[in-house]
């Protein structure tokens, strides 16, 4: 095969770069004109509803304020439990009737008539003549102190129009604050329907936008499409859909052409929407000066690409085989080049591959190559252990906070973040103190009171003299969560002991339980066991971090003592950080040895 010179690479990757700028610009300069221009307009519908929907929330606060008033006002509530053949009755109406019309936002805001009916069935109408009737007395009395709305469903009215008809009536049956079960009377507000559609309509956006409030009913007390027809949408407009809209965080979506808008309204069991259809010549003008802008960088950004590449695809494996032959230098044999061409080049970076290959080969066959092999194997076990502990803690942060248990979610969090730090820090060693371990267990121990209260007593037992030792980082908090999960689970006053003292130069941890006794035979099963199965996936991982770690003679055993099921680890008593690092020439020796039976 004759290779391929320079130069014909040279002149093909230009053609490539000619080519692949304008495909790339064409079907990224497409894409960017759908996506943002449905992001943007999303946005802006989302904040303009949140913007009518405020106006609305007050619309309606006013008047449920409002129908509170006459129980903080000392002649409105005077008129309303003294009986008509009090002496004083005519002077207290005329006050009523005076305070009445004086209310906070009396005929503002959408407010156009109020009445009040005293327990001794006397009125007083302020406003546009609003009789309390008898259907509204029952209705209100069957809600106890919640409003009753009364509105006809506008999109039942035929000749009236929609944007001039009546009122929306609410009516409150008032209780003696000192004593709620005592009846004081009713009050009935009128609101405005054509003020609220104004208040709707002053904001409107420059797009073809309708404006509606449905009940949970779907009866529709306010519409202001004019006719038009949504039937299309009939399925994304009901009262349940829109609630879950209007309660989520992008209160916005799109079906079609349309983009539906809701808010709840507060206080009410009403929901705003709207409907808008954009207008698209506007939507095409902006997008077009962003896609212009963005060719502009992408044009720029290409052209400075091409300098680059071409000064590159020249110097560039020169420059990495110089620095591959410093790293062999370095007595780094691993380096390798990928050999991807046929040229001059490749010849040079196959023989180079070659000398690597067979010094890394020489170079792994002493001591340190293997001595670097088992630190390796160590650490990747050490990294398996950070996601398993991860997804439990986090799994029951999340069922606290679900619970609404805020205090003591964040004592959890807290903790939770002193774990992290000696766990998924990248510059912490396999080795640590047994204080530095004890006060991760300590964090976890917390977390675990928190969830299960009292149910289970911890016990932790460490000399003080030890705490200054080196020892595997987390191998005692899985064994403590072994016993909760297991054999505690059904248990309602467990207790979980953790022992630890030294034995012959010999470190030595126990944890117990007094829940369900362990199956002794089956864990020593689990243990023997190879692979990656999840079952025994704990106590296989501080089994193998024990043997490589500490080599020959060191454990982790199972047995059960006194109706306790007891875990046992044994490890080196170190004293020292160094001998922490250590792993001994005899420890070498039997590993190899294993290696060559194998």
């Amino acid at each position: 095969m004759r290779p391929v010179t320079m130069r014909k690479k040279l002149m093909l990757f230009f053609i490539c770069l000619v080519m692949i700028p304008i495909l790339t610009i064409y079907s990224v300069a497409i894409n960017i004109f759908y996506e943002s221009t449905k992001k943007d307009l999303q946005a802006l519908f989302s904040n303009h509803i949140h913007g009518i929907g405020k106006s609305a929330d007050q619309f309606f606060t006013d008047a449920l304020d409002l129908t509170t008033y006459p129980l903080m006002e000392t002649n409105l509530k005077a008129f309303l439990s003294k009986p008509k053949d009090d002496e004083n009755y005519f002077a207290l109406t005329s006050n009523a009737n005076s305070i009445l019309l004086s209310m906070p936002y009396g005929f503002s805001n959408g407010i156009r008539g109020i009445s009040l009916l005293s327990r001794d069935q006397a009125s007083i109408n302020v406003g546009i003549s609003l009789k309390i009737s008898k259907e509204d007395l029952e209705a209100a009395r069957a809600g106890a102190s919640r409003p009753y709305w009364d509105y006809r469903d506008v999109s039942s009215l035929q000749d009236t129009p929609k944007e001039t008809y009546s009122h929306i009536t609410l009516t409150r049956l008032l209780r003696n604050p000192s004593n709620l079960s005592e009846e004081l009377g009713f009050i009935k507000i009128a609101m405005s329907r054509k003020q609220l559609i104004d208040t709707l309509m002053s904001d409107r956006i420059n797009h073809e936008v309708s404006y509606f409030i449905i009940d949970e009913n779907n009866k529709l007390l306010v519409d202001t499409s004019s006719g038009q027809s949504y039937a299309n949408l009939k399925g994304d407009i009901s009262y349940p859909h829109l609630l879950q809209l209007a309660s989520s965080s992008a209160n916005t979506q799109i079906n079609g052409q349309y983009f539906i808008s809701a808010h709840k309204i507060e206080r009410t069991p009403f929901v705003l929407y709207s409907i808008v259809k954009p207008n698209i010549l506007t939507i095409i003008k902006e997008t077009l000066l962003k896609g212009l802008s963005l060719t502009v960088v992408l044009v720029l950004l290409f052209t400075l690409l091409l300098s680059f590449t071409f000064s590159q695809i020249i110097t560039a494996p020169l420059v990495k085989l110089g620095k591959r032959m410093k790293s062999i230098s370095n007595e780094d044999f691993s380096v390798r080049i990928d050999v991807k061409r046929n040229d001059e080049i490749a010849v040079l970076a196959n023989n180079f591959n070659r000398m690597a290959q067979r010094l890394d080969f020489l170079y792994k066959e002493v001591y340190m190559g293997n001595l670097k092999l088992q630190q390796a194997q160590l650490s990747a076990l050490q990294t398996q252990i950070n996601p398993h502990f991860l997804y439990n803690t986090l799994d029951t942060i999340y069922w606290m906070s679900e619970m609404g248990d805020t205090k003591n979610v964040s004592s959890m969090v807290s903790n939770m973040s002193k774990m992290m730090r000696m766990t998924l820090s990248p510059n912490n060693s396999d080795m640590v103190t047994l204080s530095e371990e004890l006060e991760h267990l300590s964090c976890y121990i917390h977390i675990q009171r928190i969830r299960y209260g009292d149910q289970f007593v911890f016990d932790i037992d460490c000399p003080e003299h030890l705490k200054s030792y080196y020892v595997l980082r987390l191998l005692l908090q899985p064994l403590v969560e072994n016993a909760l999960l297991h054999g505690l689970k059904n248990s309602t006053h467990g207790i979980v002991k953790v022992r630890i003292y030294e034995n012959e130069n010999t470190l030595v941890y126990e944890v117990m339980n007094n829940g369900t006794p362990v199956d002794v035979t089956e864990i020593n099963r689990l243990l023997e066991v190879e692979g990656s199965g999840m079952r025994g996936f704990a106590l296989r991982n501080i089994k193998e971090r024990i043997a490589l770690k500490n080599g020959k003679g060191f454990h982790l055993g199972c047995f059960l003592r006194d109706g306790f099921s007891v875990f046992q680890i044994t490890q080196k008593l170190r004293v020292e950080e160094a001998d922490a690092r250590e792993i001994t020439l005899a420890d070498y020796n039997s590993e190899q040895t294993k290696g060559l039976k194998r």
